[in-house]
């Protein structure tokens, strides 16, 4: 035998051990890899059924959040406290994809903070552009969808100054995430009293109205009384059921100078907002003993009746005589106020069925990483809103007061959120979405209350002056929130401009009625 071959031989020993002892360690350390991949997909969360709806492409909802800031912006310190805080919460950290079942789930991921908090380039002549930072919210309504192999979220920091603000920080966030009420929580969950870091903000607590006349004698008895409120029950939520379905199918709201049309989610959107004293809001309440949010939605309806007779009044004295005919023979003056008779105009509202955490336990969970209530558990509540023009404007808000007692007595978001749920295992998440897109579609706006904190907070060492949520990419022409904060009430209106050129006219009609209803008390 040769020697020089024997030796290769022996020589190719040492190098084969290595390389077998190489691959064994590479195969250990796949078989950890797929032991924590399959450890983390039993601990992810299926997405829920709203969360499928708003992750299809014709469903693409953002939630958007200005929050006006009163000092210049320092974006290391935002990026910090982002990732000290936000990032730690799953869904902040998480993407959506099909497990081996094509199951739609929550799966955790490495978030680089720098893809998700932008810094754009400003020209200089912007700085002094009035509602600049209005305008770079609303055009994210058109911007590209956010990359889906990332956490669904940005937070754009804009150090432009205003005239109440140094700066502003504008959260774009997809409506996957969470309901509004929620994110909103979590996002306070975020800020700390100003002056006092360690401590959270203030929410107050929504008070009851007071019964007035109640009688204390018990003559009678108490179980009919129960008996006939748990009968109400039943009737309403199948009155409203059904009224529901109805609108799902064939039920369409007016074709007013506030309607959308096919394809408005997709319009330019224009945000405007408007301040007001929450204790003149608390003024009106108490006087007509019911709630902060039947005063707002009965400001809401005075002011829609004050834009829509005023369209409909340019509507007739423009050059159009023919339809300023046809028109006056719709028209009843003294009932209606100049509006067209059996206007039918709704509001969609968003009802979340399960109670959102507290501040108190969505901050533990950042700290932590602990689990708590979270997710798209949504129902919906359809608000029929009387276009009728009213000679005391008091009488707005009484309406929408008994509206609003008549609607607690309904299982009626229970109800669609059930049979949403429901319409999902039996069809697929596209018919879904199709039904959600009809309904919303078929009624003129959504609309919102949130509570905020009472006292002055600041985000990651940013004092706050001003919180303005919106949410765009759903088929309705105008959206109408309003956002307490520091002792002020802050309506936000979103509009699509193709229909509505002039939201910041519907917002000051609002201001009006309501101002009309204060002076209706002195």
């Amino acid at each position: 035998m040769d020697p020089g071959a024997a030796g290769d031989v022996v020589g190719s020993g040492r190098p084969t051990l290595r390389r077998i002892a190489v691959k064994k360690e590479k195969q250990r350390q796949r078989q950890e890899q797929e032991e924590e991949q399959e450890q983390g997909i039993r601990q992810v969360e299926p997405v829920t059924p709203a969360g499928r709806v708003f992750s299809q492409p014709s469903f693409n909802c953002y939630i958007v959040v200005i929050f006006r800031l009163k000092t210049a912006i320092n974006v290391e310190g935002m990026r910090t406290g982002l990732e000290n805080s936000l990032i730690k919460h799953k869904r902040f950290s998480s993407i959506m994809k099909k497990n081996k079942d094509g199951t739609l789930i929550w799966v955790p991921t490495k978030v680089n903070i720098s893809d998700h908090v932008i810094v754009p380039l400003i020209d200089g002549a912007d700085n002094n552009s009035p509602g600049f930072v209005e305008k770079y919210a609303a055009d994210l309504a058109s911007a590209p969808a956010l990359d889906p192999c990332r956490p669904l979220w940005q937070m754009h920091l804009l150090n432009v100054e205003s005239e109440d603000a140094e700066s502003s920080a504008v959260m774009r966030i997809h409506h996957s995430l969470g309901d509004g009420v929620s994110l909103m929580s979590l996002l306070l969950a975020c800020t700390r009293k100003a002056g006092d870091p360690d401590s959270l903000p203030t929410i107050p607590r929504q008070s009851r109205p007071t019964r007035i006349g109640r009688s204390n004698d018990r003559k009678f008895p108490w179980f009919l009384g129960a008996l006939l409120g748990f009968l109400l029950v039943i009737w309403y939520t199948l009155v409203d059921v059904l009224y529901f379905v109805a609108t799902l199918l064939w039920i369409k709201d007016s074709d007013t100078p506030i309607k959308g049309f096919p394809g408005v989610e997709s319009s330019p959107k224009q945000i405007v907002y408007k301040t007001f004293s929450l204790e003149d809001v608390k003024f009106v309440k108490k006087a007509i003993n019911g709630t902060i949010n039947d005063v707002l939605l009965g400001i809401t309806s005075a002011g829609i009746v004050r834009y829509l007779q005023r369209k409909y009044d340019e509507k007739r004295s423009g050059n159009f005589e023919a339809e300023a005919e046809a028109e006056a023979k719709q028209t009843e003056i003294h009932g209606k106020g100049g509006l067209p008779s059996n206007l039918r105009v709704r509001s969609t509202i968003l009802v979340n069925t399960r109670p959102s955490p507290g501040l108190q336990e969505l901050a533990e969970l950042m700290e932590s990483g602990k689990k708590a209530r979270w997710g798209n558990n949504l129902g919906y509540m359809i608000v029929n809103l009387p276009m009728v023009k009213h000679e005391n404007p008091l009488d707005y808000v009484r309406a929408a007061a008994v509206m609003a007692r008549r609607k607690k007595q309904s299982l009626e978001a229970p109800f669609t959120y059930a049979s949403g749920t429901l319409l999902l295992r039996l069809t697929n998440v596209e018919v879904a979405t199709r039904m959600t897109y009809n309904l919303i579609s078929n009624t003129t706006f959504s609309f919102s209350n949130i509570v905020g904190p009472v006292e002055e907070v600041e985000i990651f060492s940013h004092p706050i002056v001003h919180i303005i949520p919106t949410v765009v990419g759903h088929p309705q022409a105008l959206t109408m929130h309003f956002q307490s904060y520091m002792g002020k009430m802050t309506l936000v209106v979103s509009a699509a401009t193709d229909v509505i050129p002039d939201p910041k006219q519907l917002c000051l009609d609002c201001l009006d009625a309501f101002h009309s209803m204060k002076q209706a008390l002195q």
